[in-house]
């Protein structure tokens, strides 16, 4: 088995709770793959696909998105041909198709649509989604969380105060996420 995270739109591998994720998963025997990707500042959603594709994801593979990251992957499962499979998709506070956000740069309009996502191709993919947001997430609204649930099928879980699972509201980093890990066991 393989995890792939992808992370979020200004961020990298080394920040947030990834790191102990990361260590968490390594000390499970399962092999993960956290690829720094490109332009974090401003990313283009082809480029971070192209780096998913890189890592061939396939039945055997758990796909970890936050944020933009999630957004990537879904993405990523709409364009794959009939006969490829995913073993499980977790998004963190991710996204929904639909975003005000296609408005404000040009690199946005590669992750959003008018249409939001194309749910019945995703989930040719994928037979099990988990979808983890918070109420009070200042960077996606909680209704991205709901309609992608909704629209996966996918468990949900919901918070009161995890915020963006980042920053939390004193400051400090988030550092850890049990909730997640336990998906992956």
């Amino acid at each position: 088995m393989k995890v792939i995270l992808m992370h979020g739109k200004n961020a990298d591998p080394n920040q947030k709770w990834y790191p102990w994720l990361a260590k968490e998963v390594k000390n499970l025997g399962i092999d993960f793959v956290a690829p720094a990707l490109p332009r974090p500042e401003d990313p283009r959603a082809d480029e971070w696909i192209a780096e998913l594709e890189k890592l061939n994801p396939d039945k055997n593979t758990i796909l970890i998105g936050h944020s933009r990251g999630g957004v990537a992957i879904l993405r990523y499962l709409e364009k794959l041909p009939k006969n490829k499979k995913i073993r499980k998709v977790i998004l963190v506070a991710t996204n929904a198709g639909y975003s005000e956000k296609t408005n404000k740069t040009e690199n946005n309009k590669t992750f959003f649509s008018e249409e939001g996502y194309n749910f019945e191709k995703i989930k040719a993919h994928c037979d099990n989604f988990v979808v983890f947001h918070s109420f009070d997430d200042q960077v996606v609204p909680y209704q991205a969380g709901e309609e992608n649930a909704m629209g996966l099928s996918a468990k949900f879980y919901k918070f009161e105060d995890r915020r963006h699972f980042g920053k939390k509201a004193d400051g400090s980093m988030t550092d850890s996420f049990p909730e997640l890990l336990d998906e992956i066991n």
